[in-house]
């Protein structure tokens, strides 16, 4: 009797599973503003660092699914920066997964039809694999 190894993601034309990957998250957001509450001494850091790298990171959480990779902004920083939308990649337009060394936390980048989406978090590595894997890009 063969061996079959288990994996978490639906394989066959009659398998309906849709796993979702929900991990928190700091996602960069290219041109995030901050909002009005921010305190005046903390805004010169901010836009210092925003006017070297050309966003911000922003604390959320980053879901992933067989159709694609959505990332929320949490409540915290949708009230320290100007509206912030969620963001949605299909999966049809994501070209690849990689995972970017990085001090404490490592950086998945997810490259798209548009350009890249940046996040970091715990696991990097781990998550770009369970990515590529959720995402049929392997």
């Amino acid at each position: 009797m063969a061996h079959r190894q288990r994996t978490p993601f639906a394989r066959g034309p009659h398998d309906r599973i849709e796993v979702v990957i929900r991990k928190l998250a700091n996602a960069f957001i290219p041109g995030a503003v901050p909002s009005h509450v921010v305190p005046a001494d903390a805004l010169s850091v901010i836009n210092r660092f925003n006017r070297k790298w050309g966003g911000l990171w922003v604390g959320g959480t980053v879901s992933v699914s067989p159709s694609g990779v959505s990332f929320s902004p949490n409540a915290i920083n949708r009230v320290l920066h100007e509206p912030l939308e969620p963001i949605h990649i299909l999966a049809t337009d994501i070209r690849s997964v990689t995972r970017e060394f990085s001090w404490f936390t490592g950086i998945v980048v997810v490259a798209h039809k548009q350009g890249e989406f940046r996040f970091r978090c715990y696991g990097a590595k781990k998550m770009a694999a369970t990515m590529a894997v959720c995402l049929d890009l392997s």
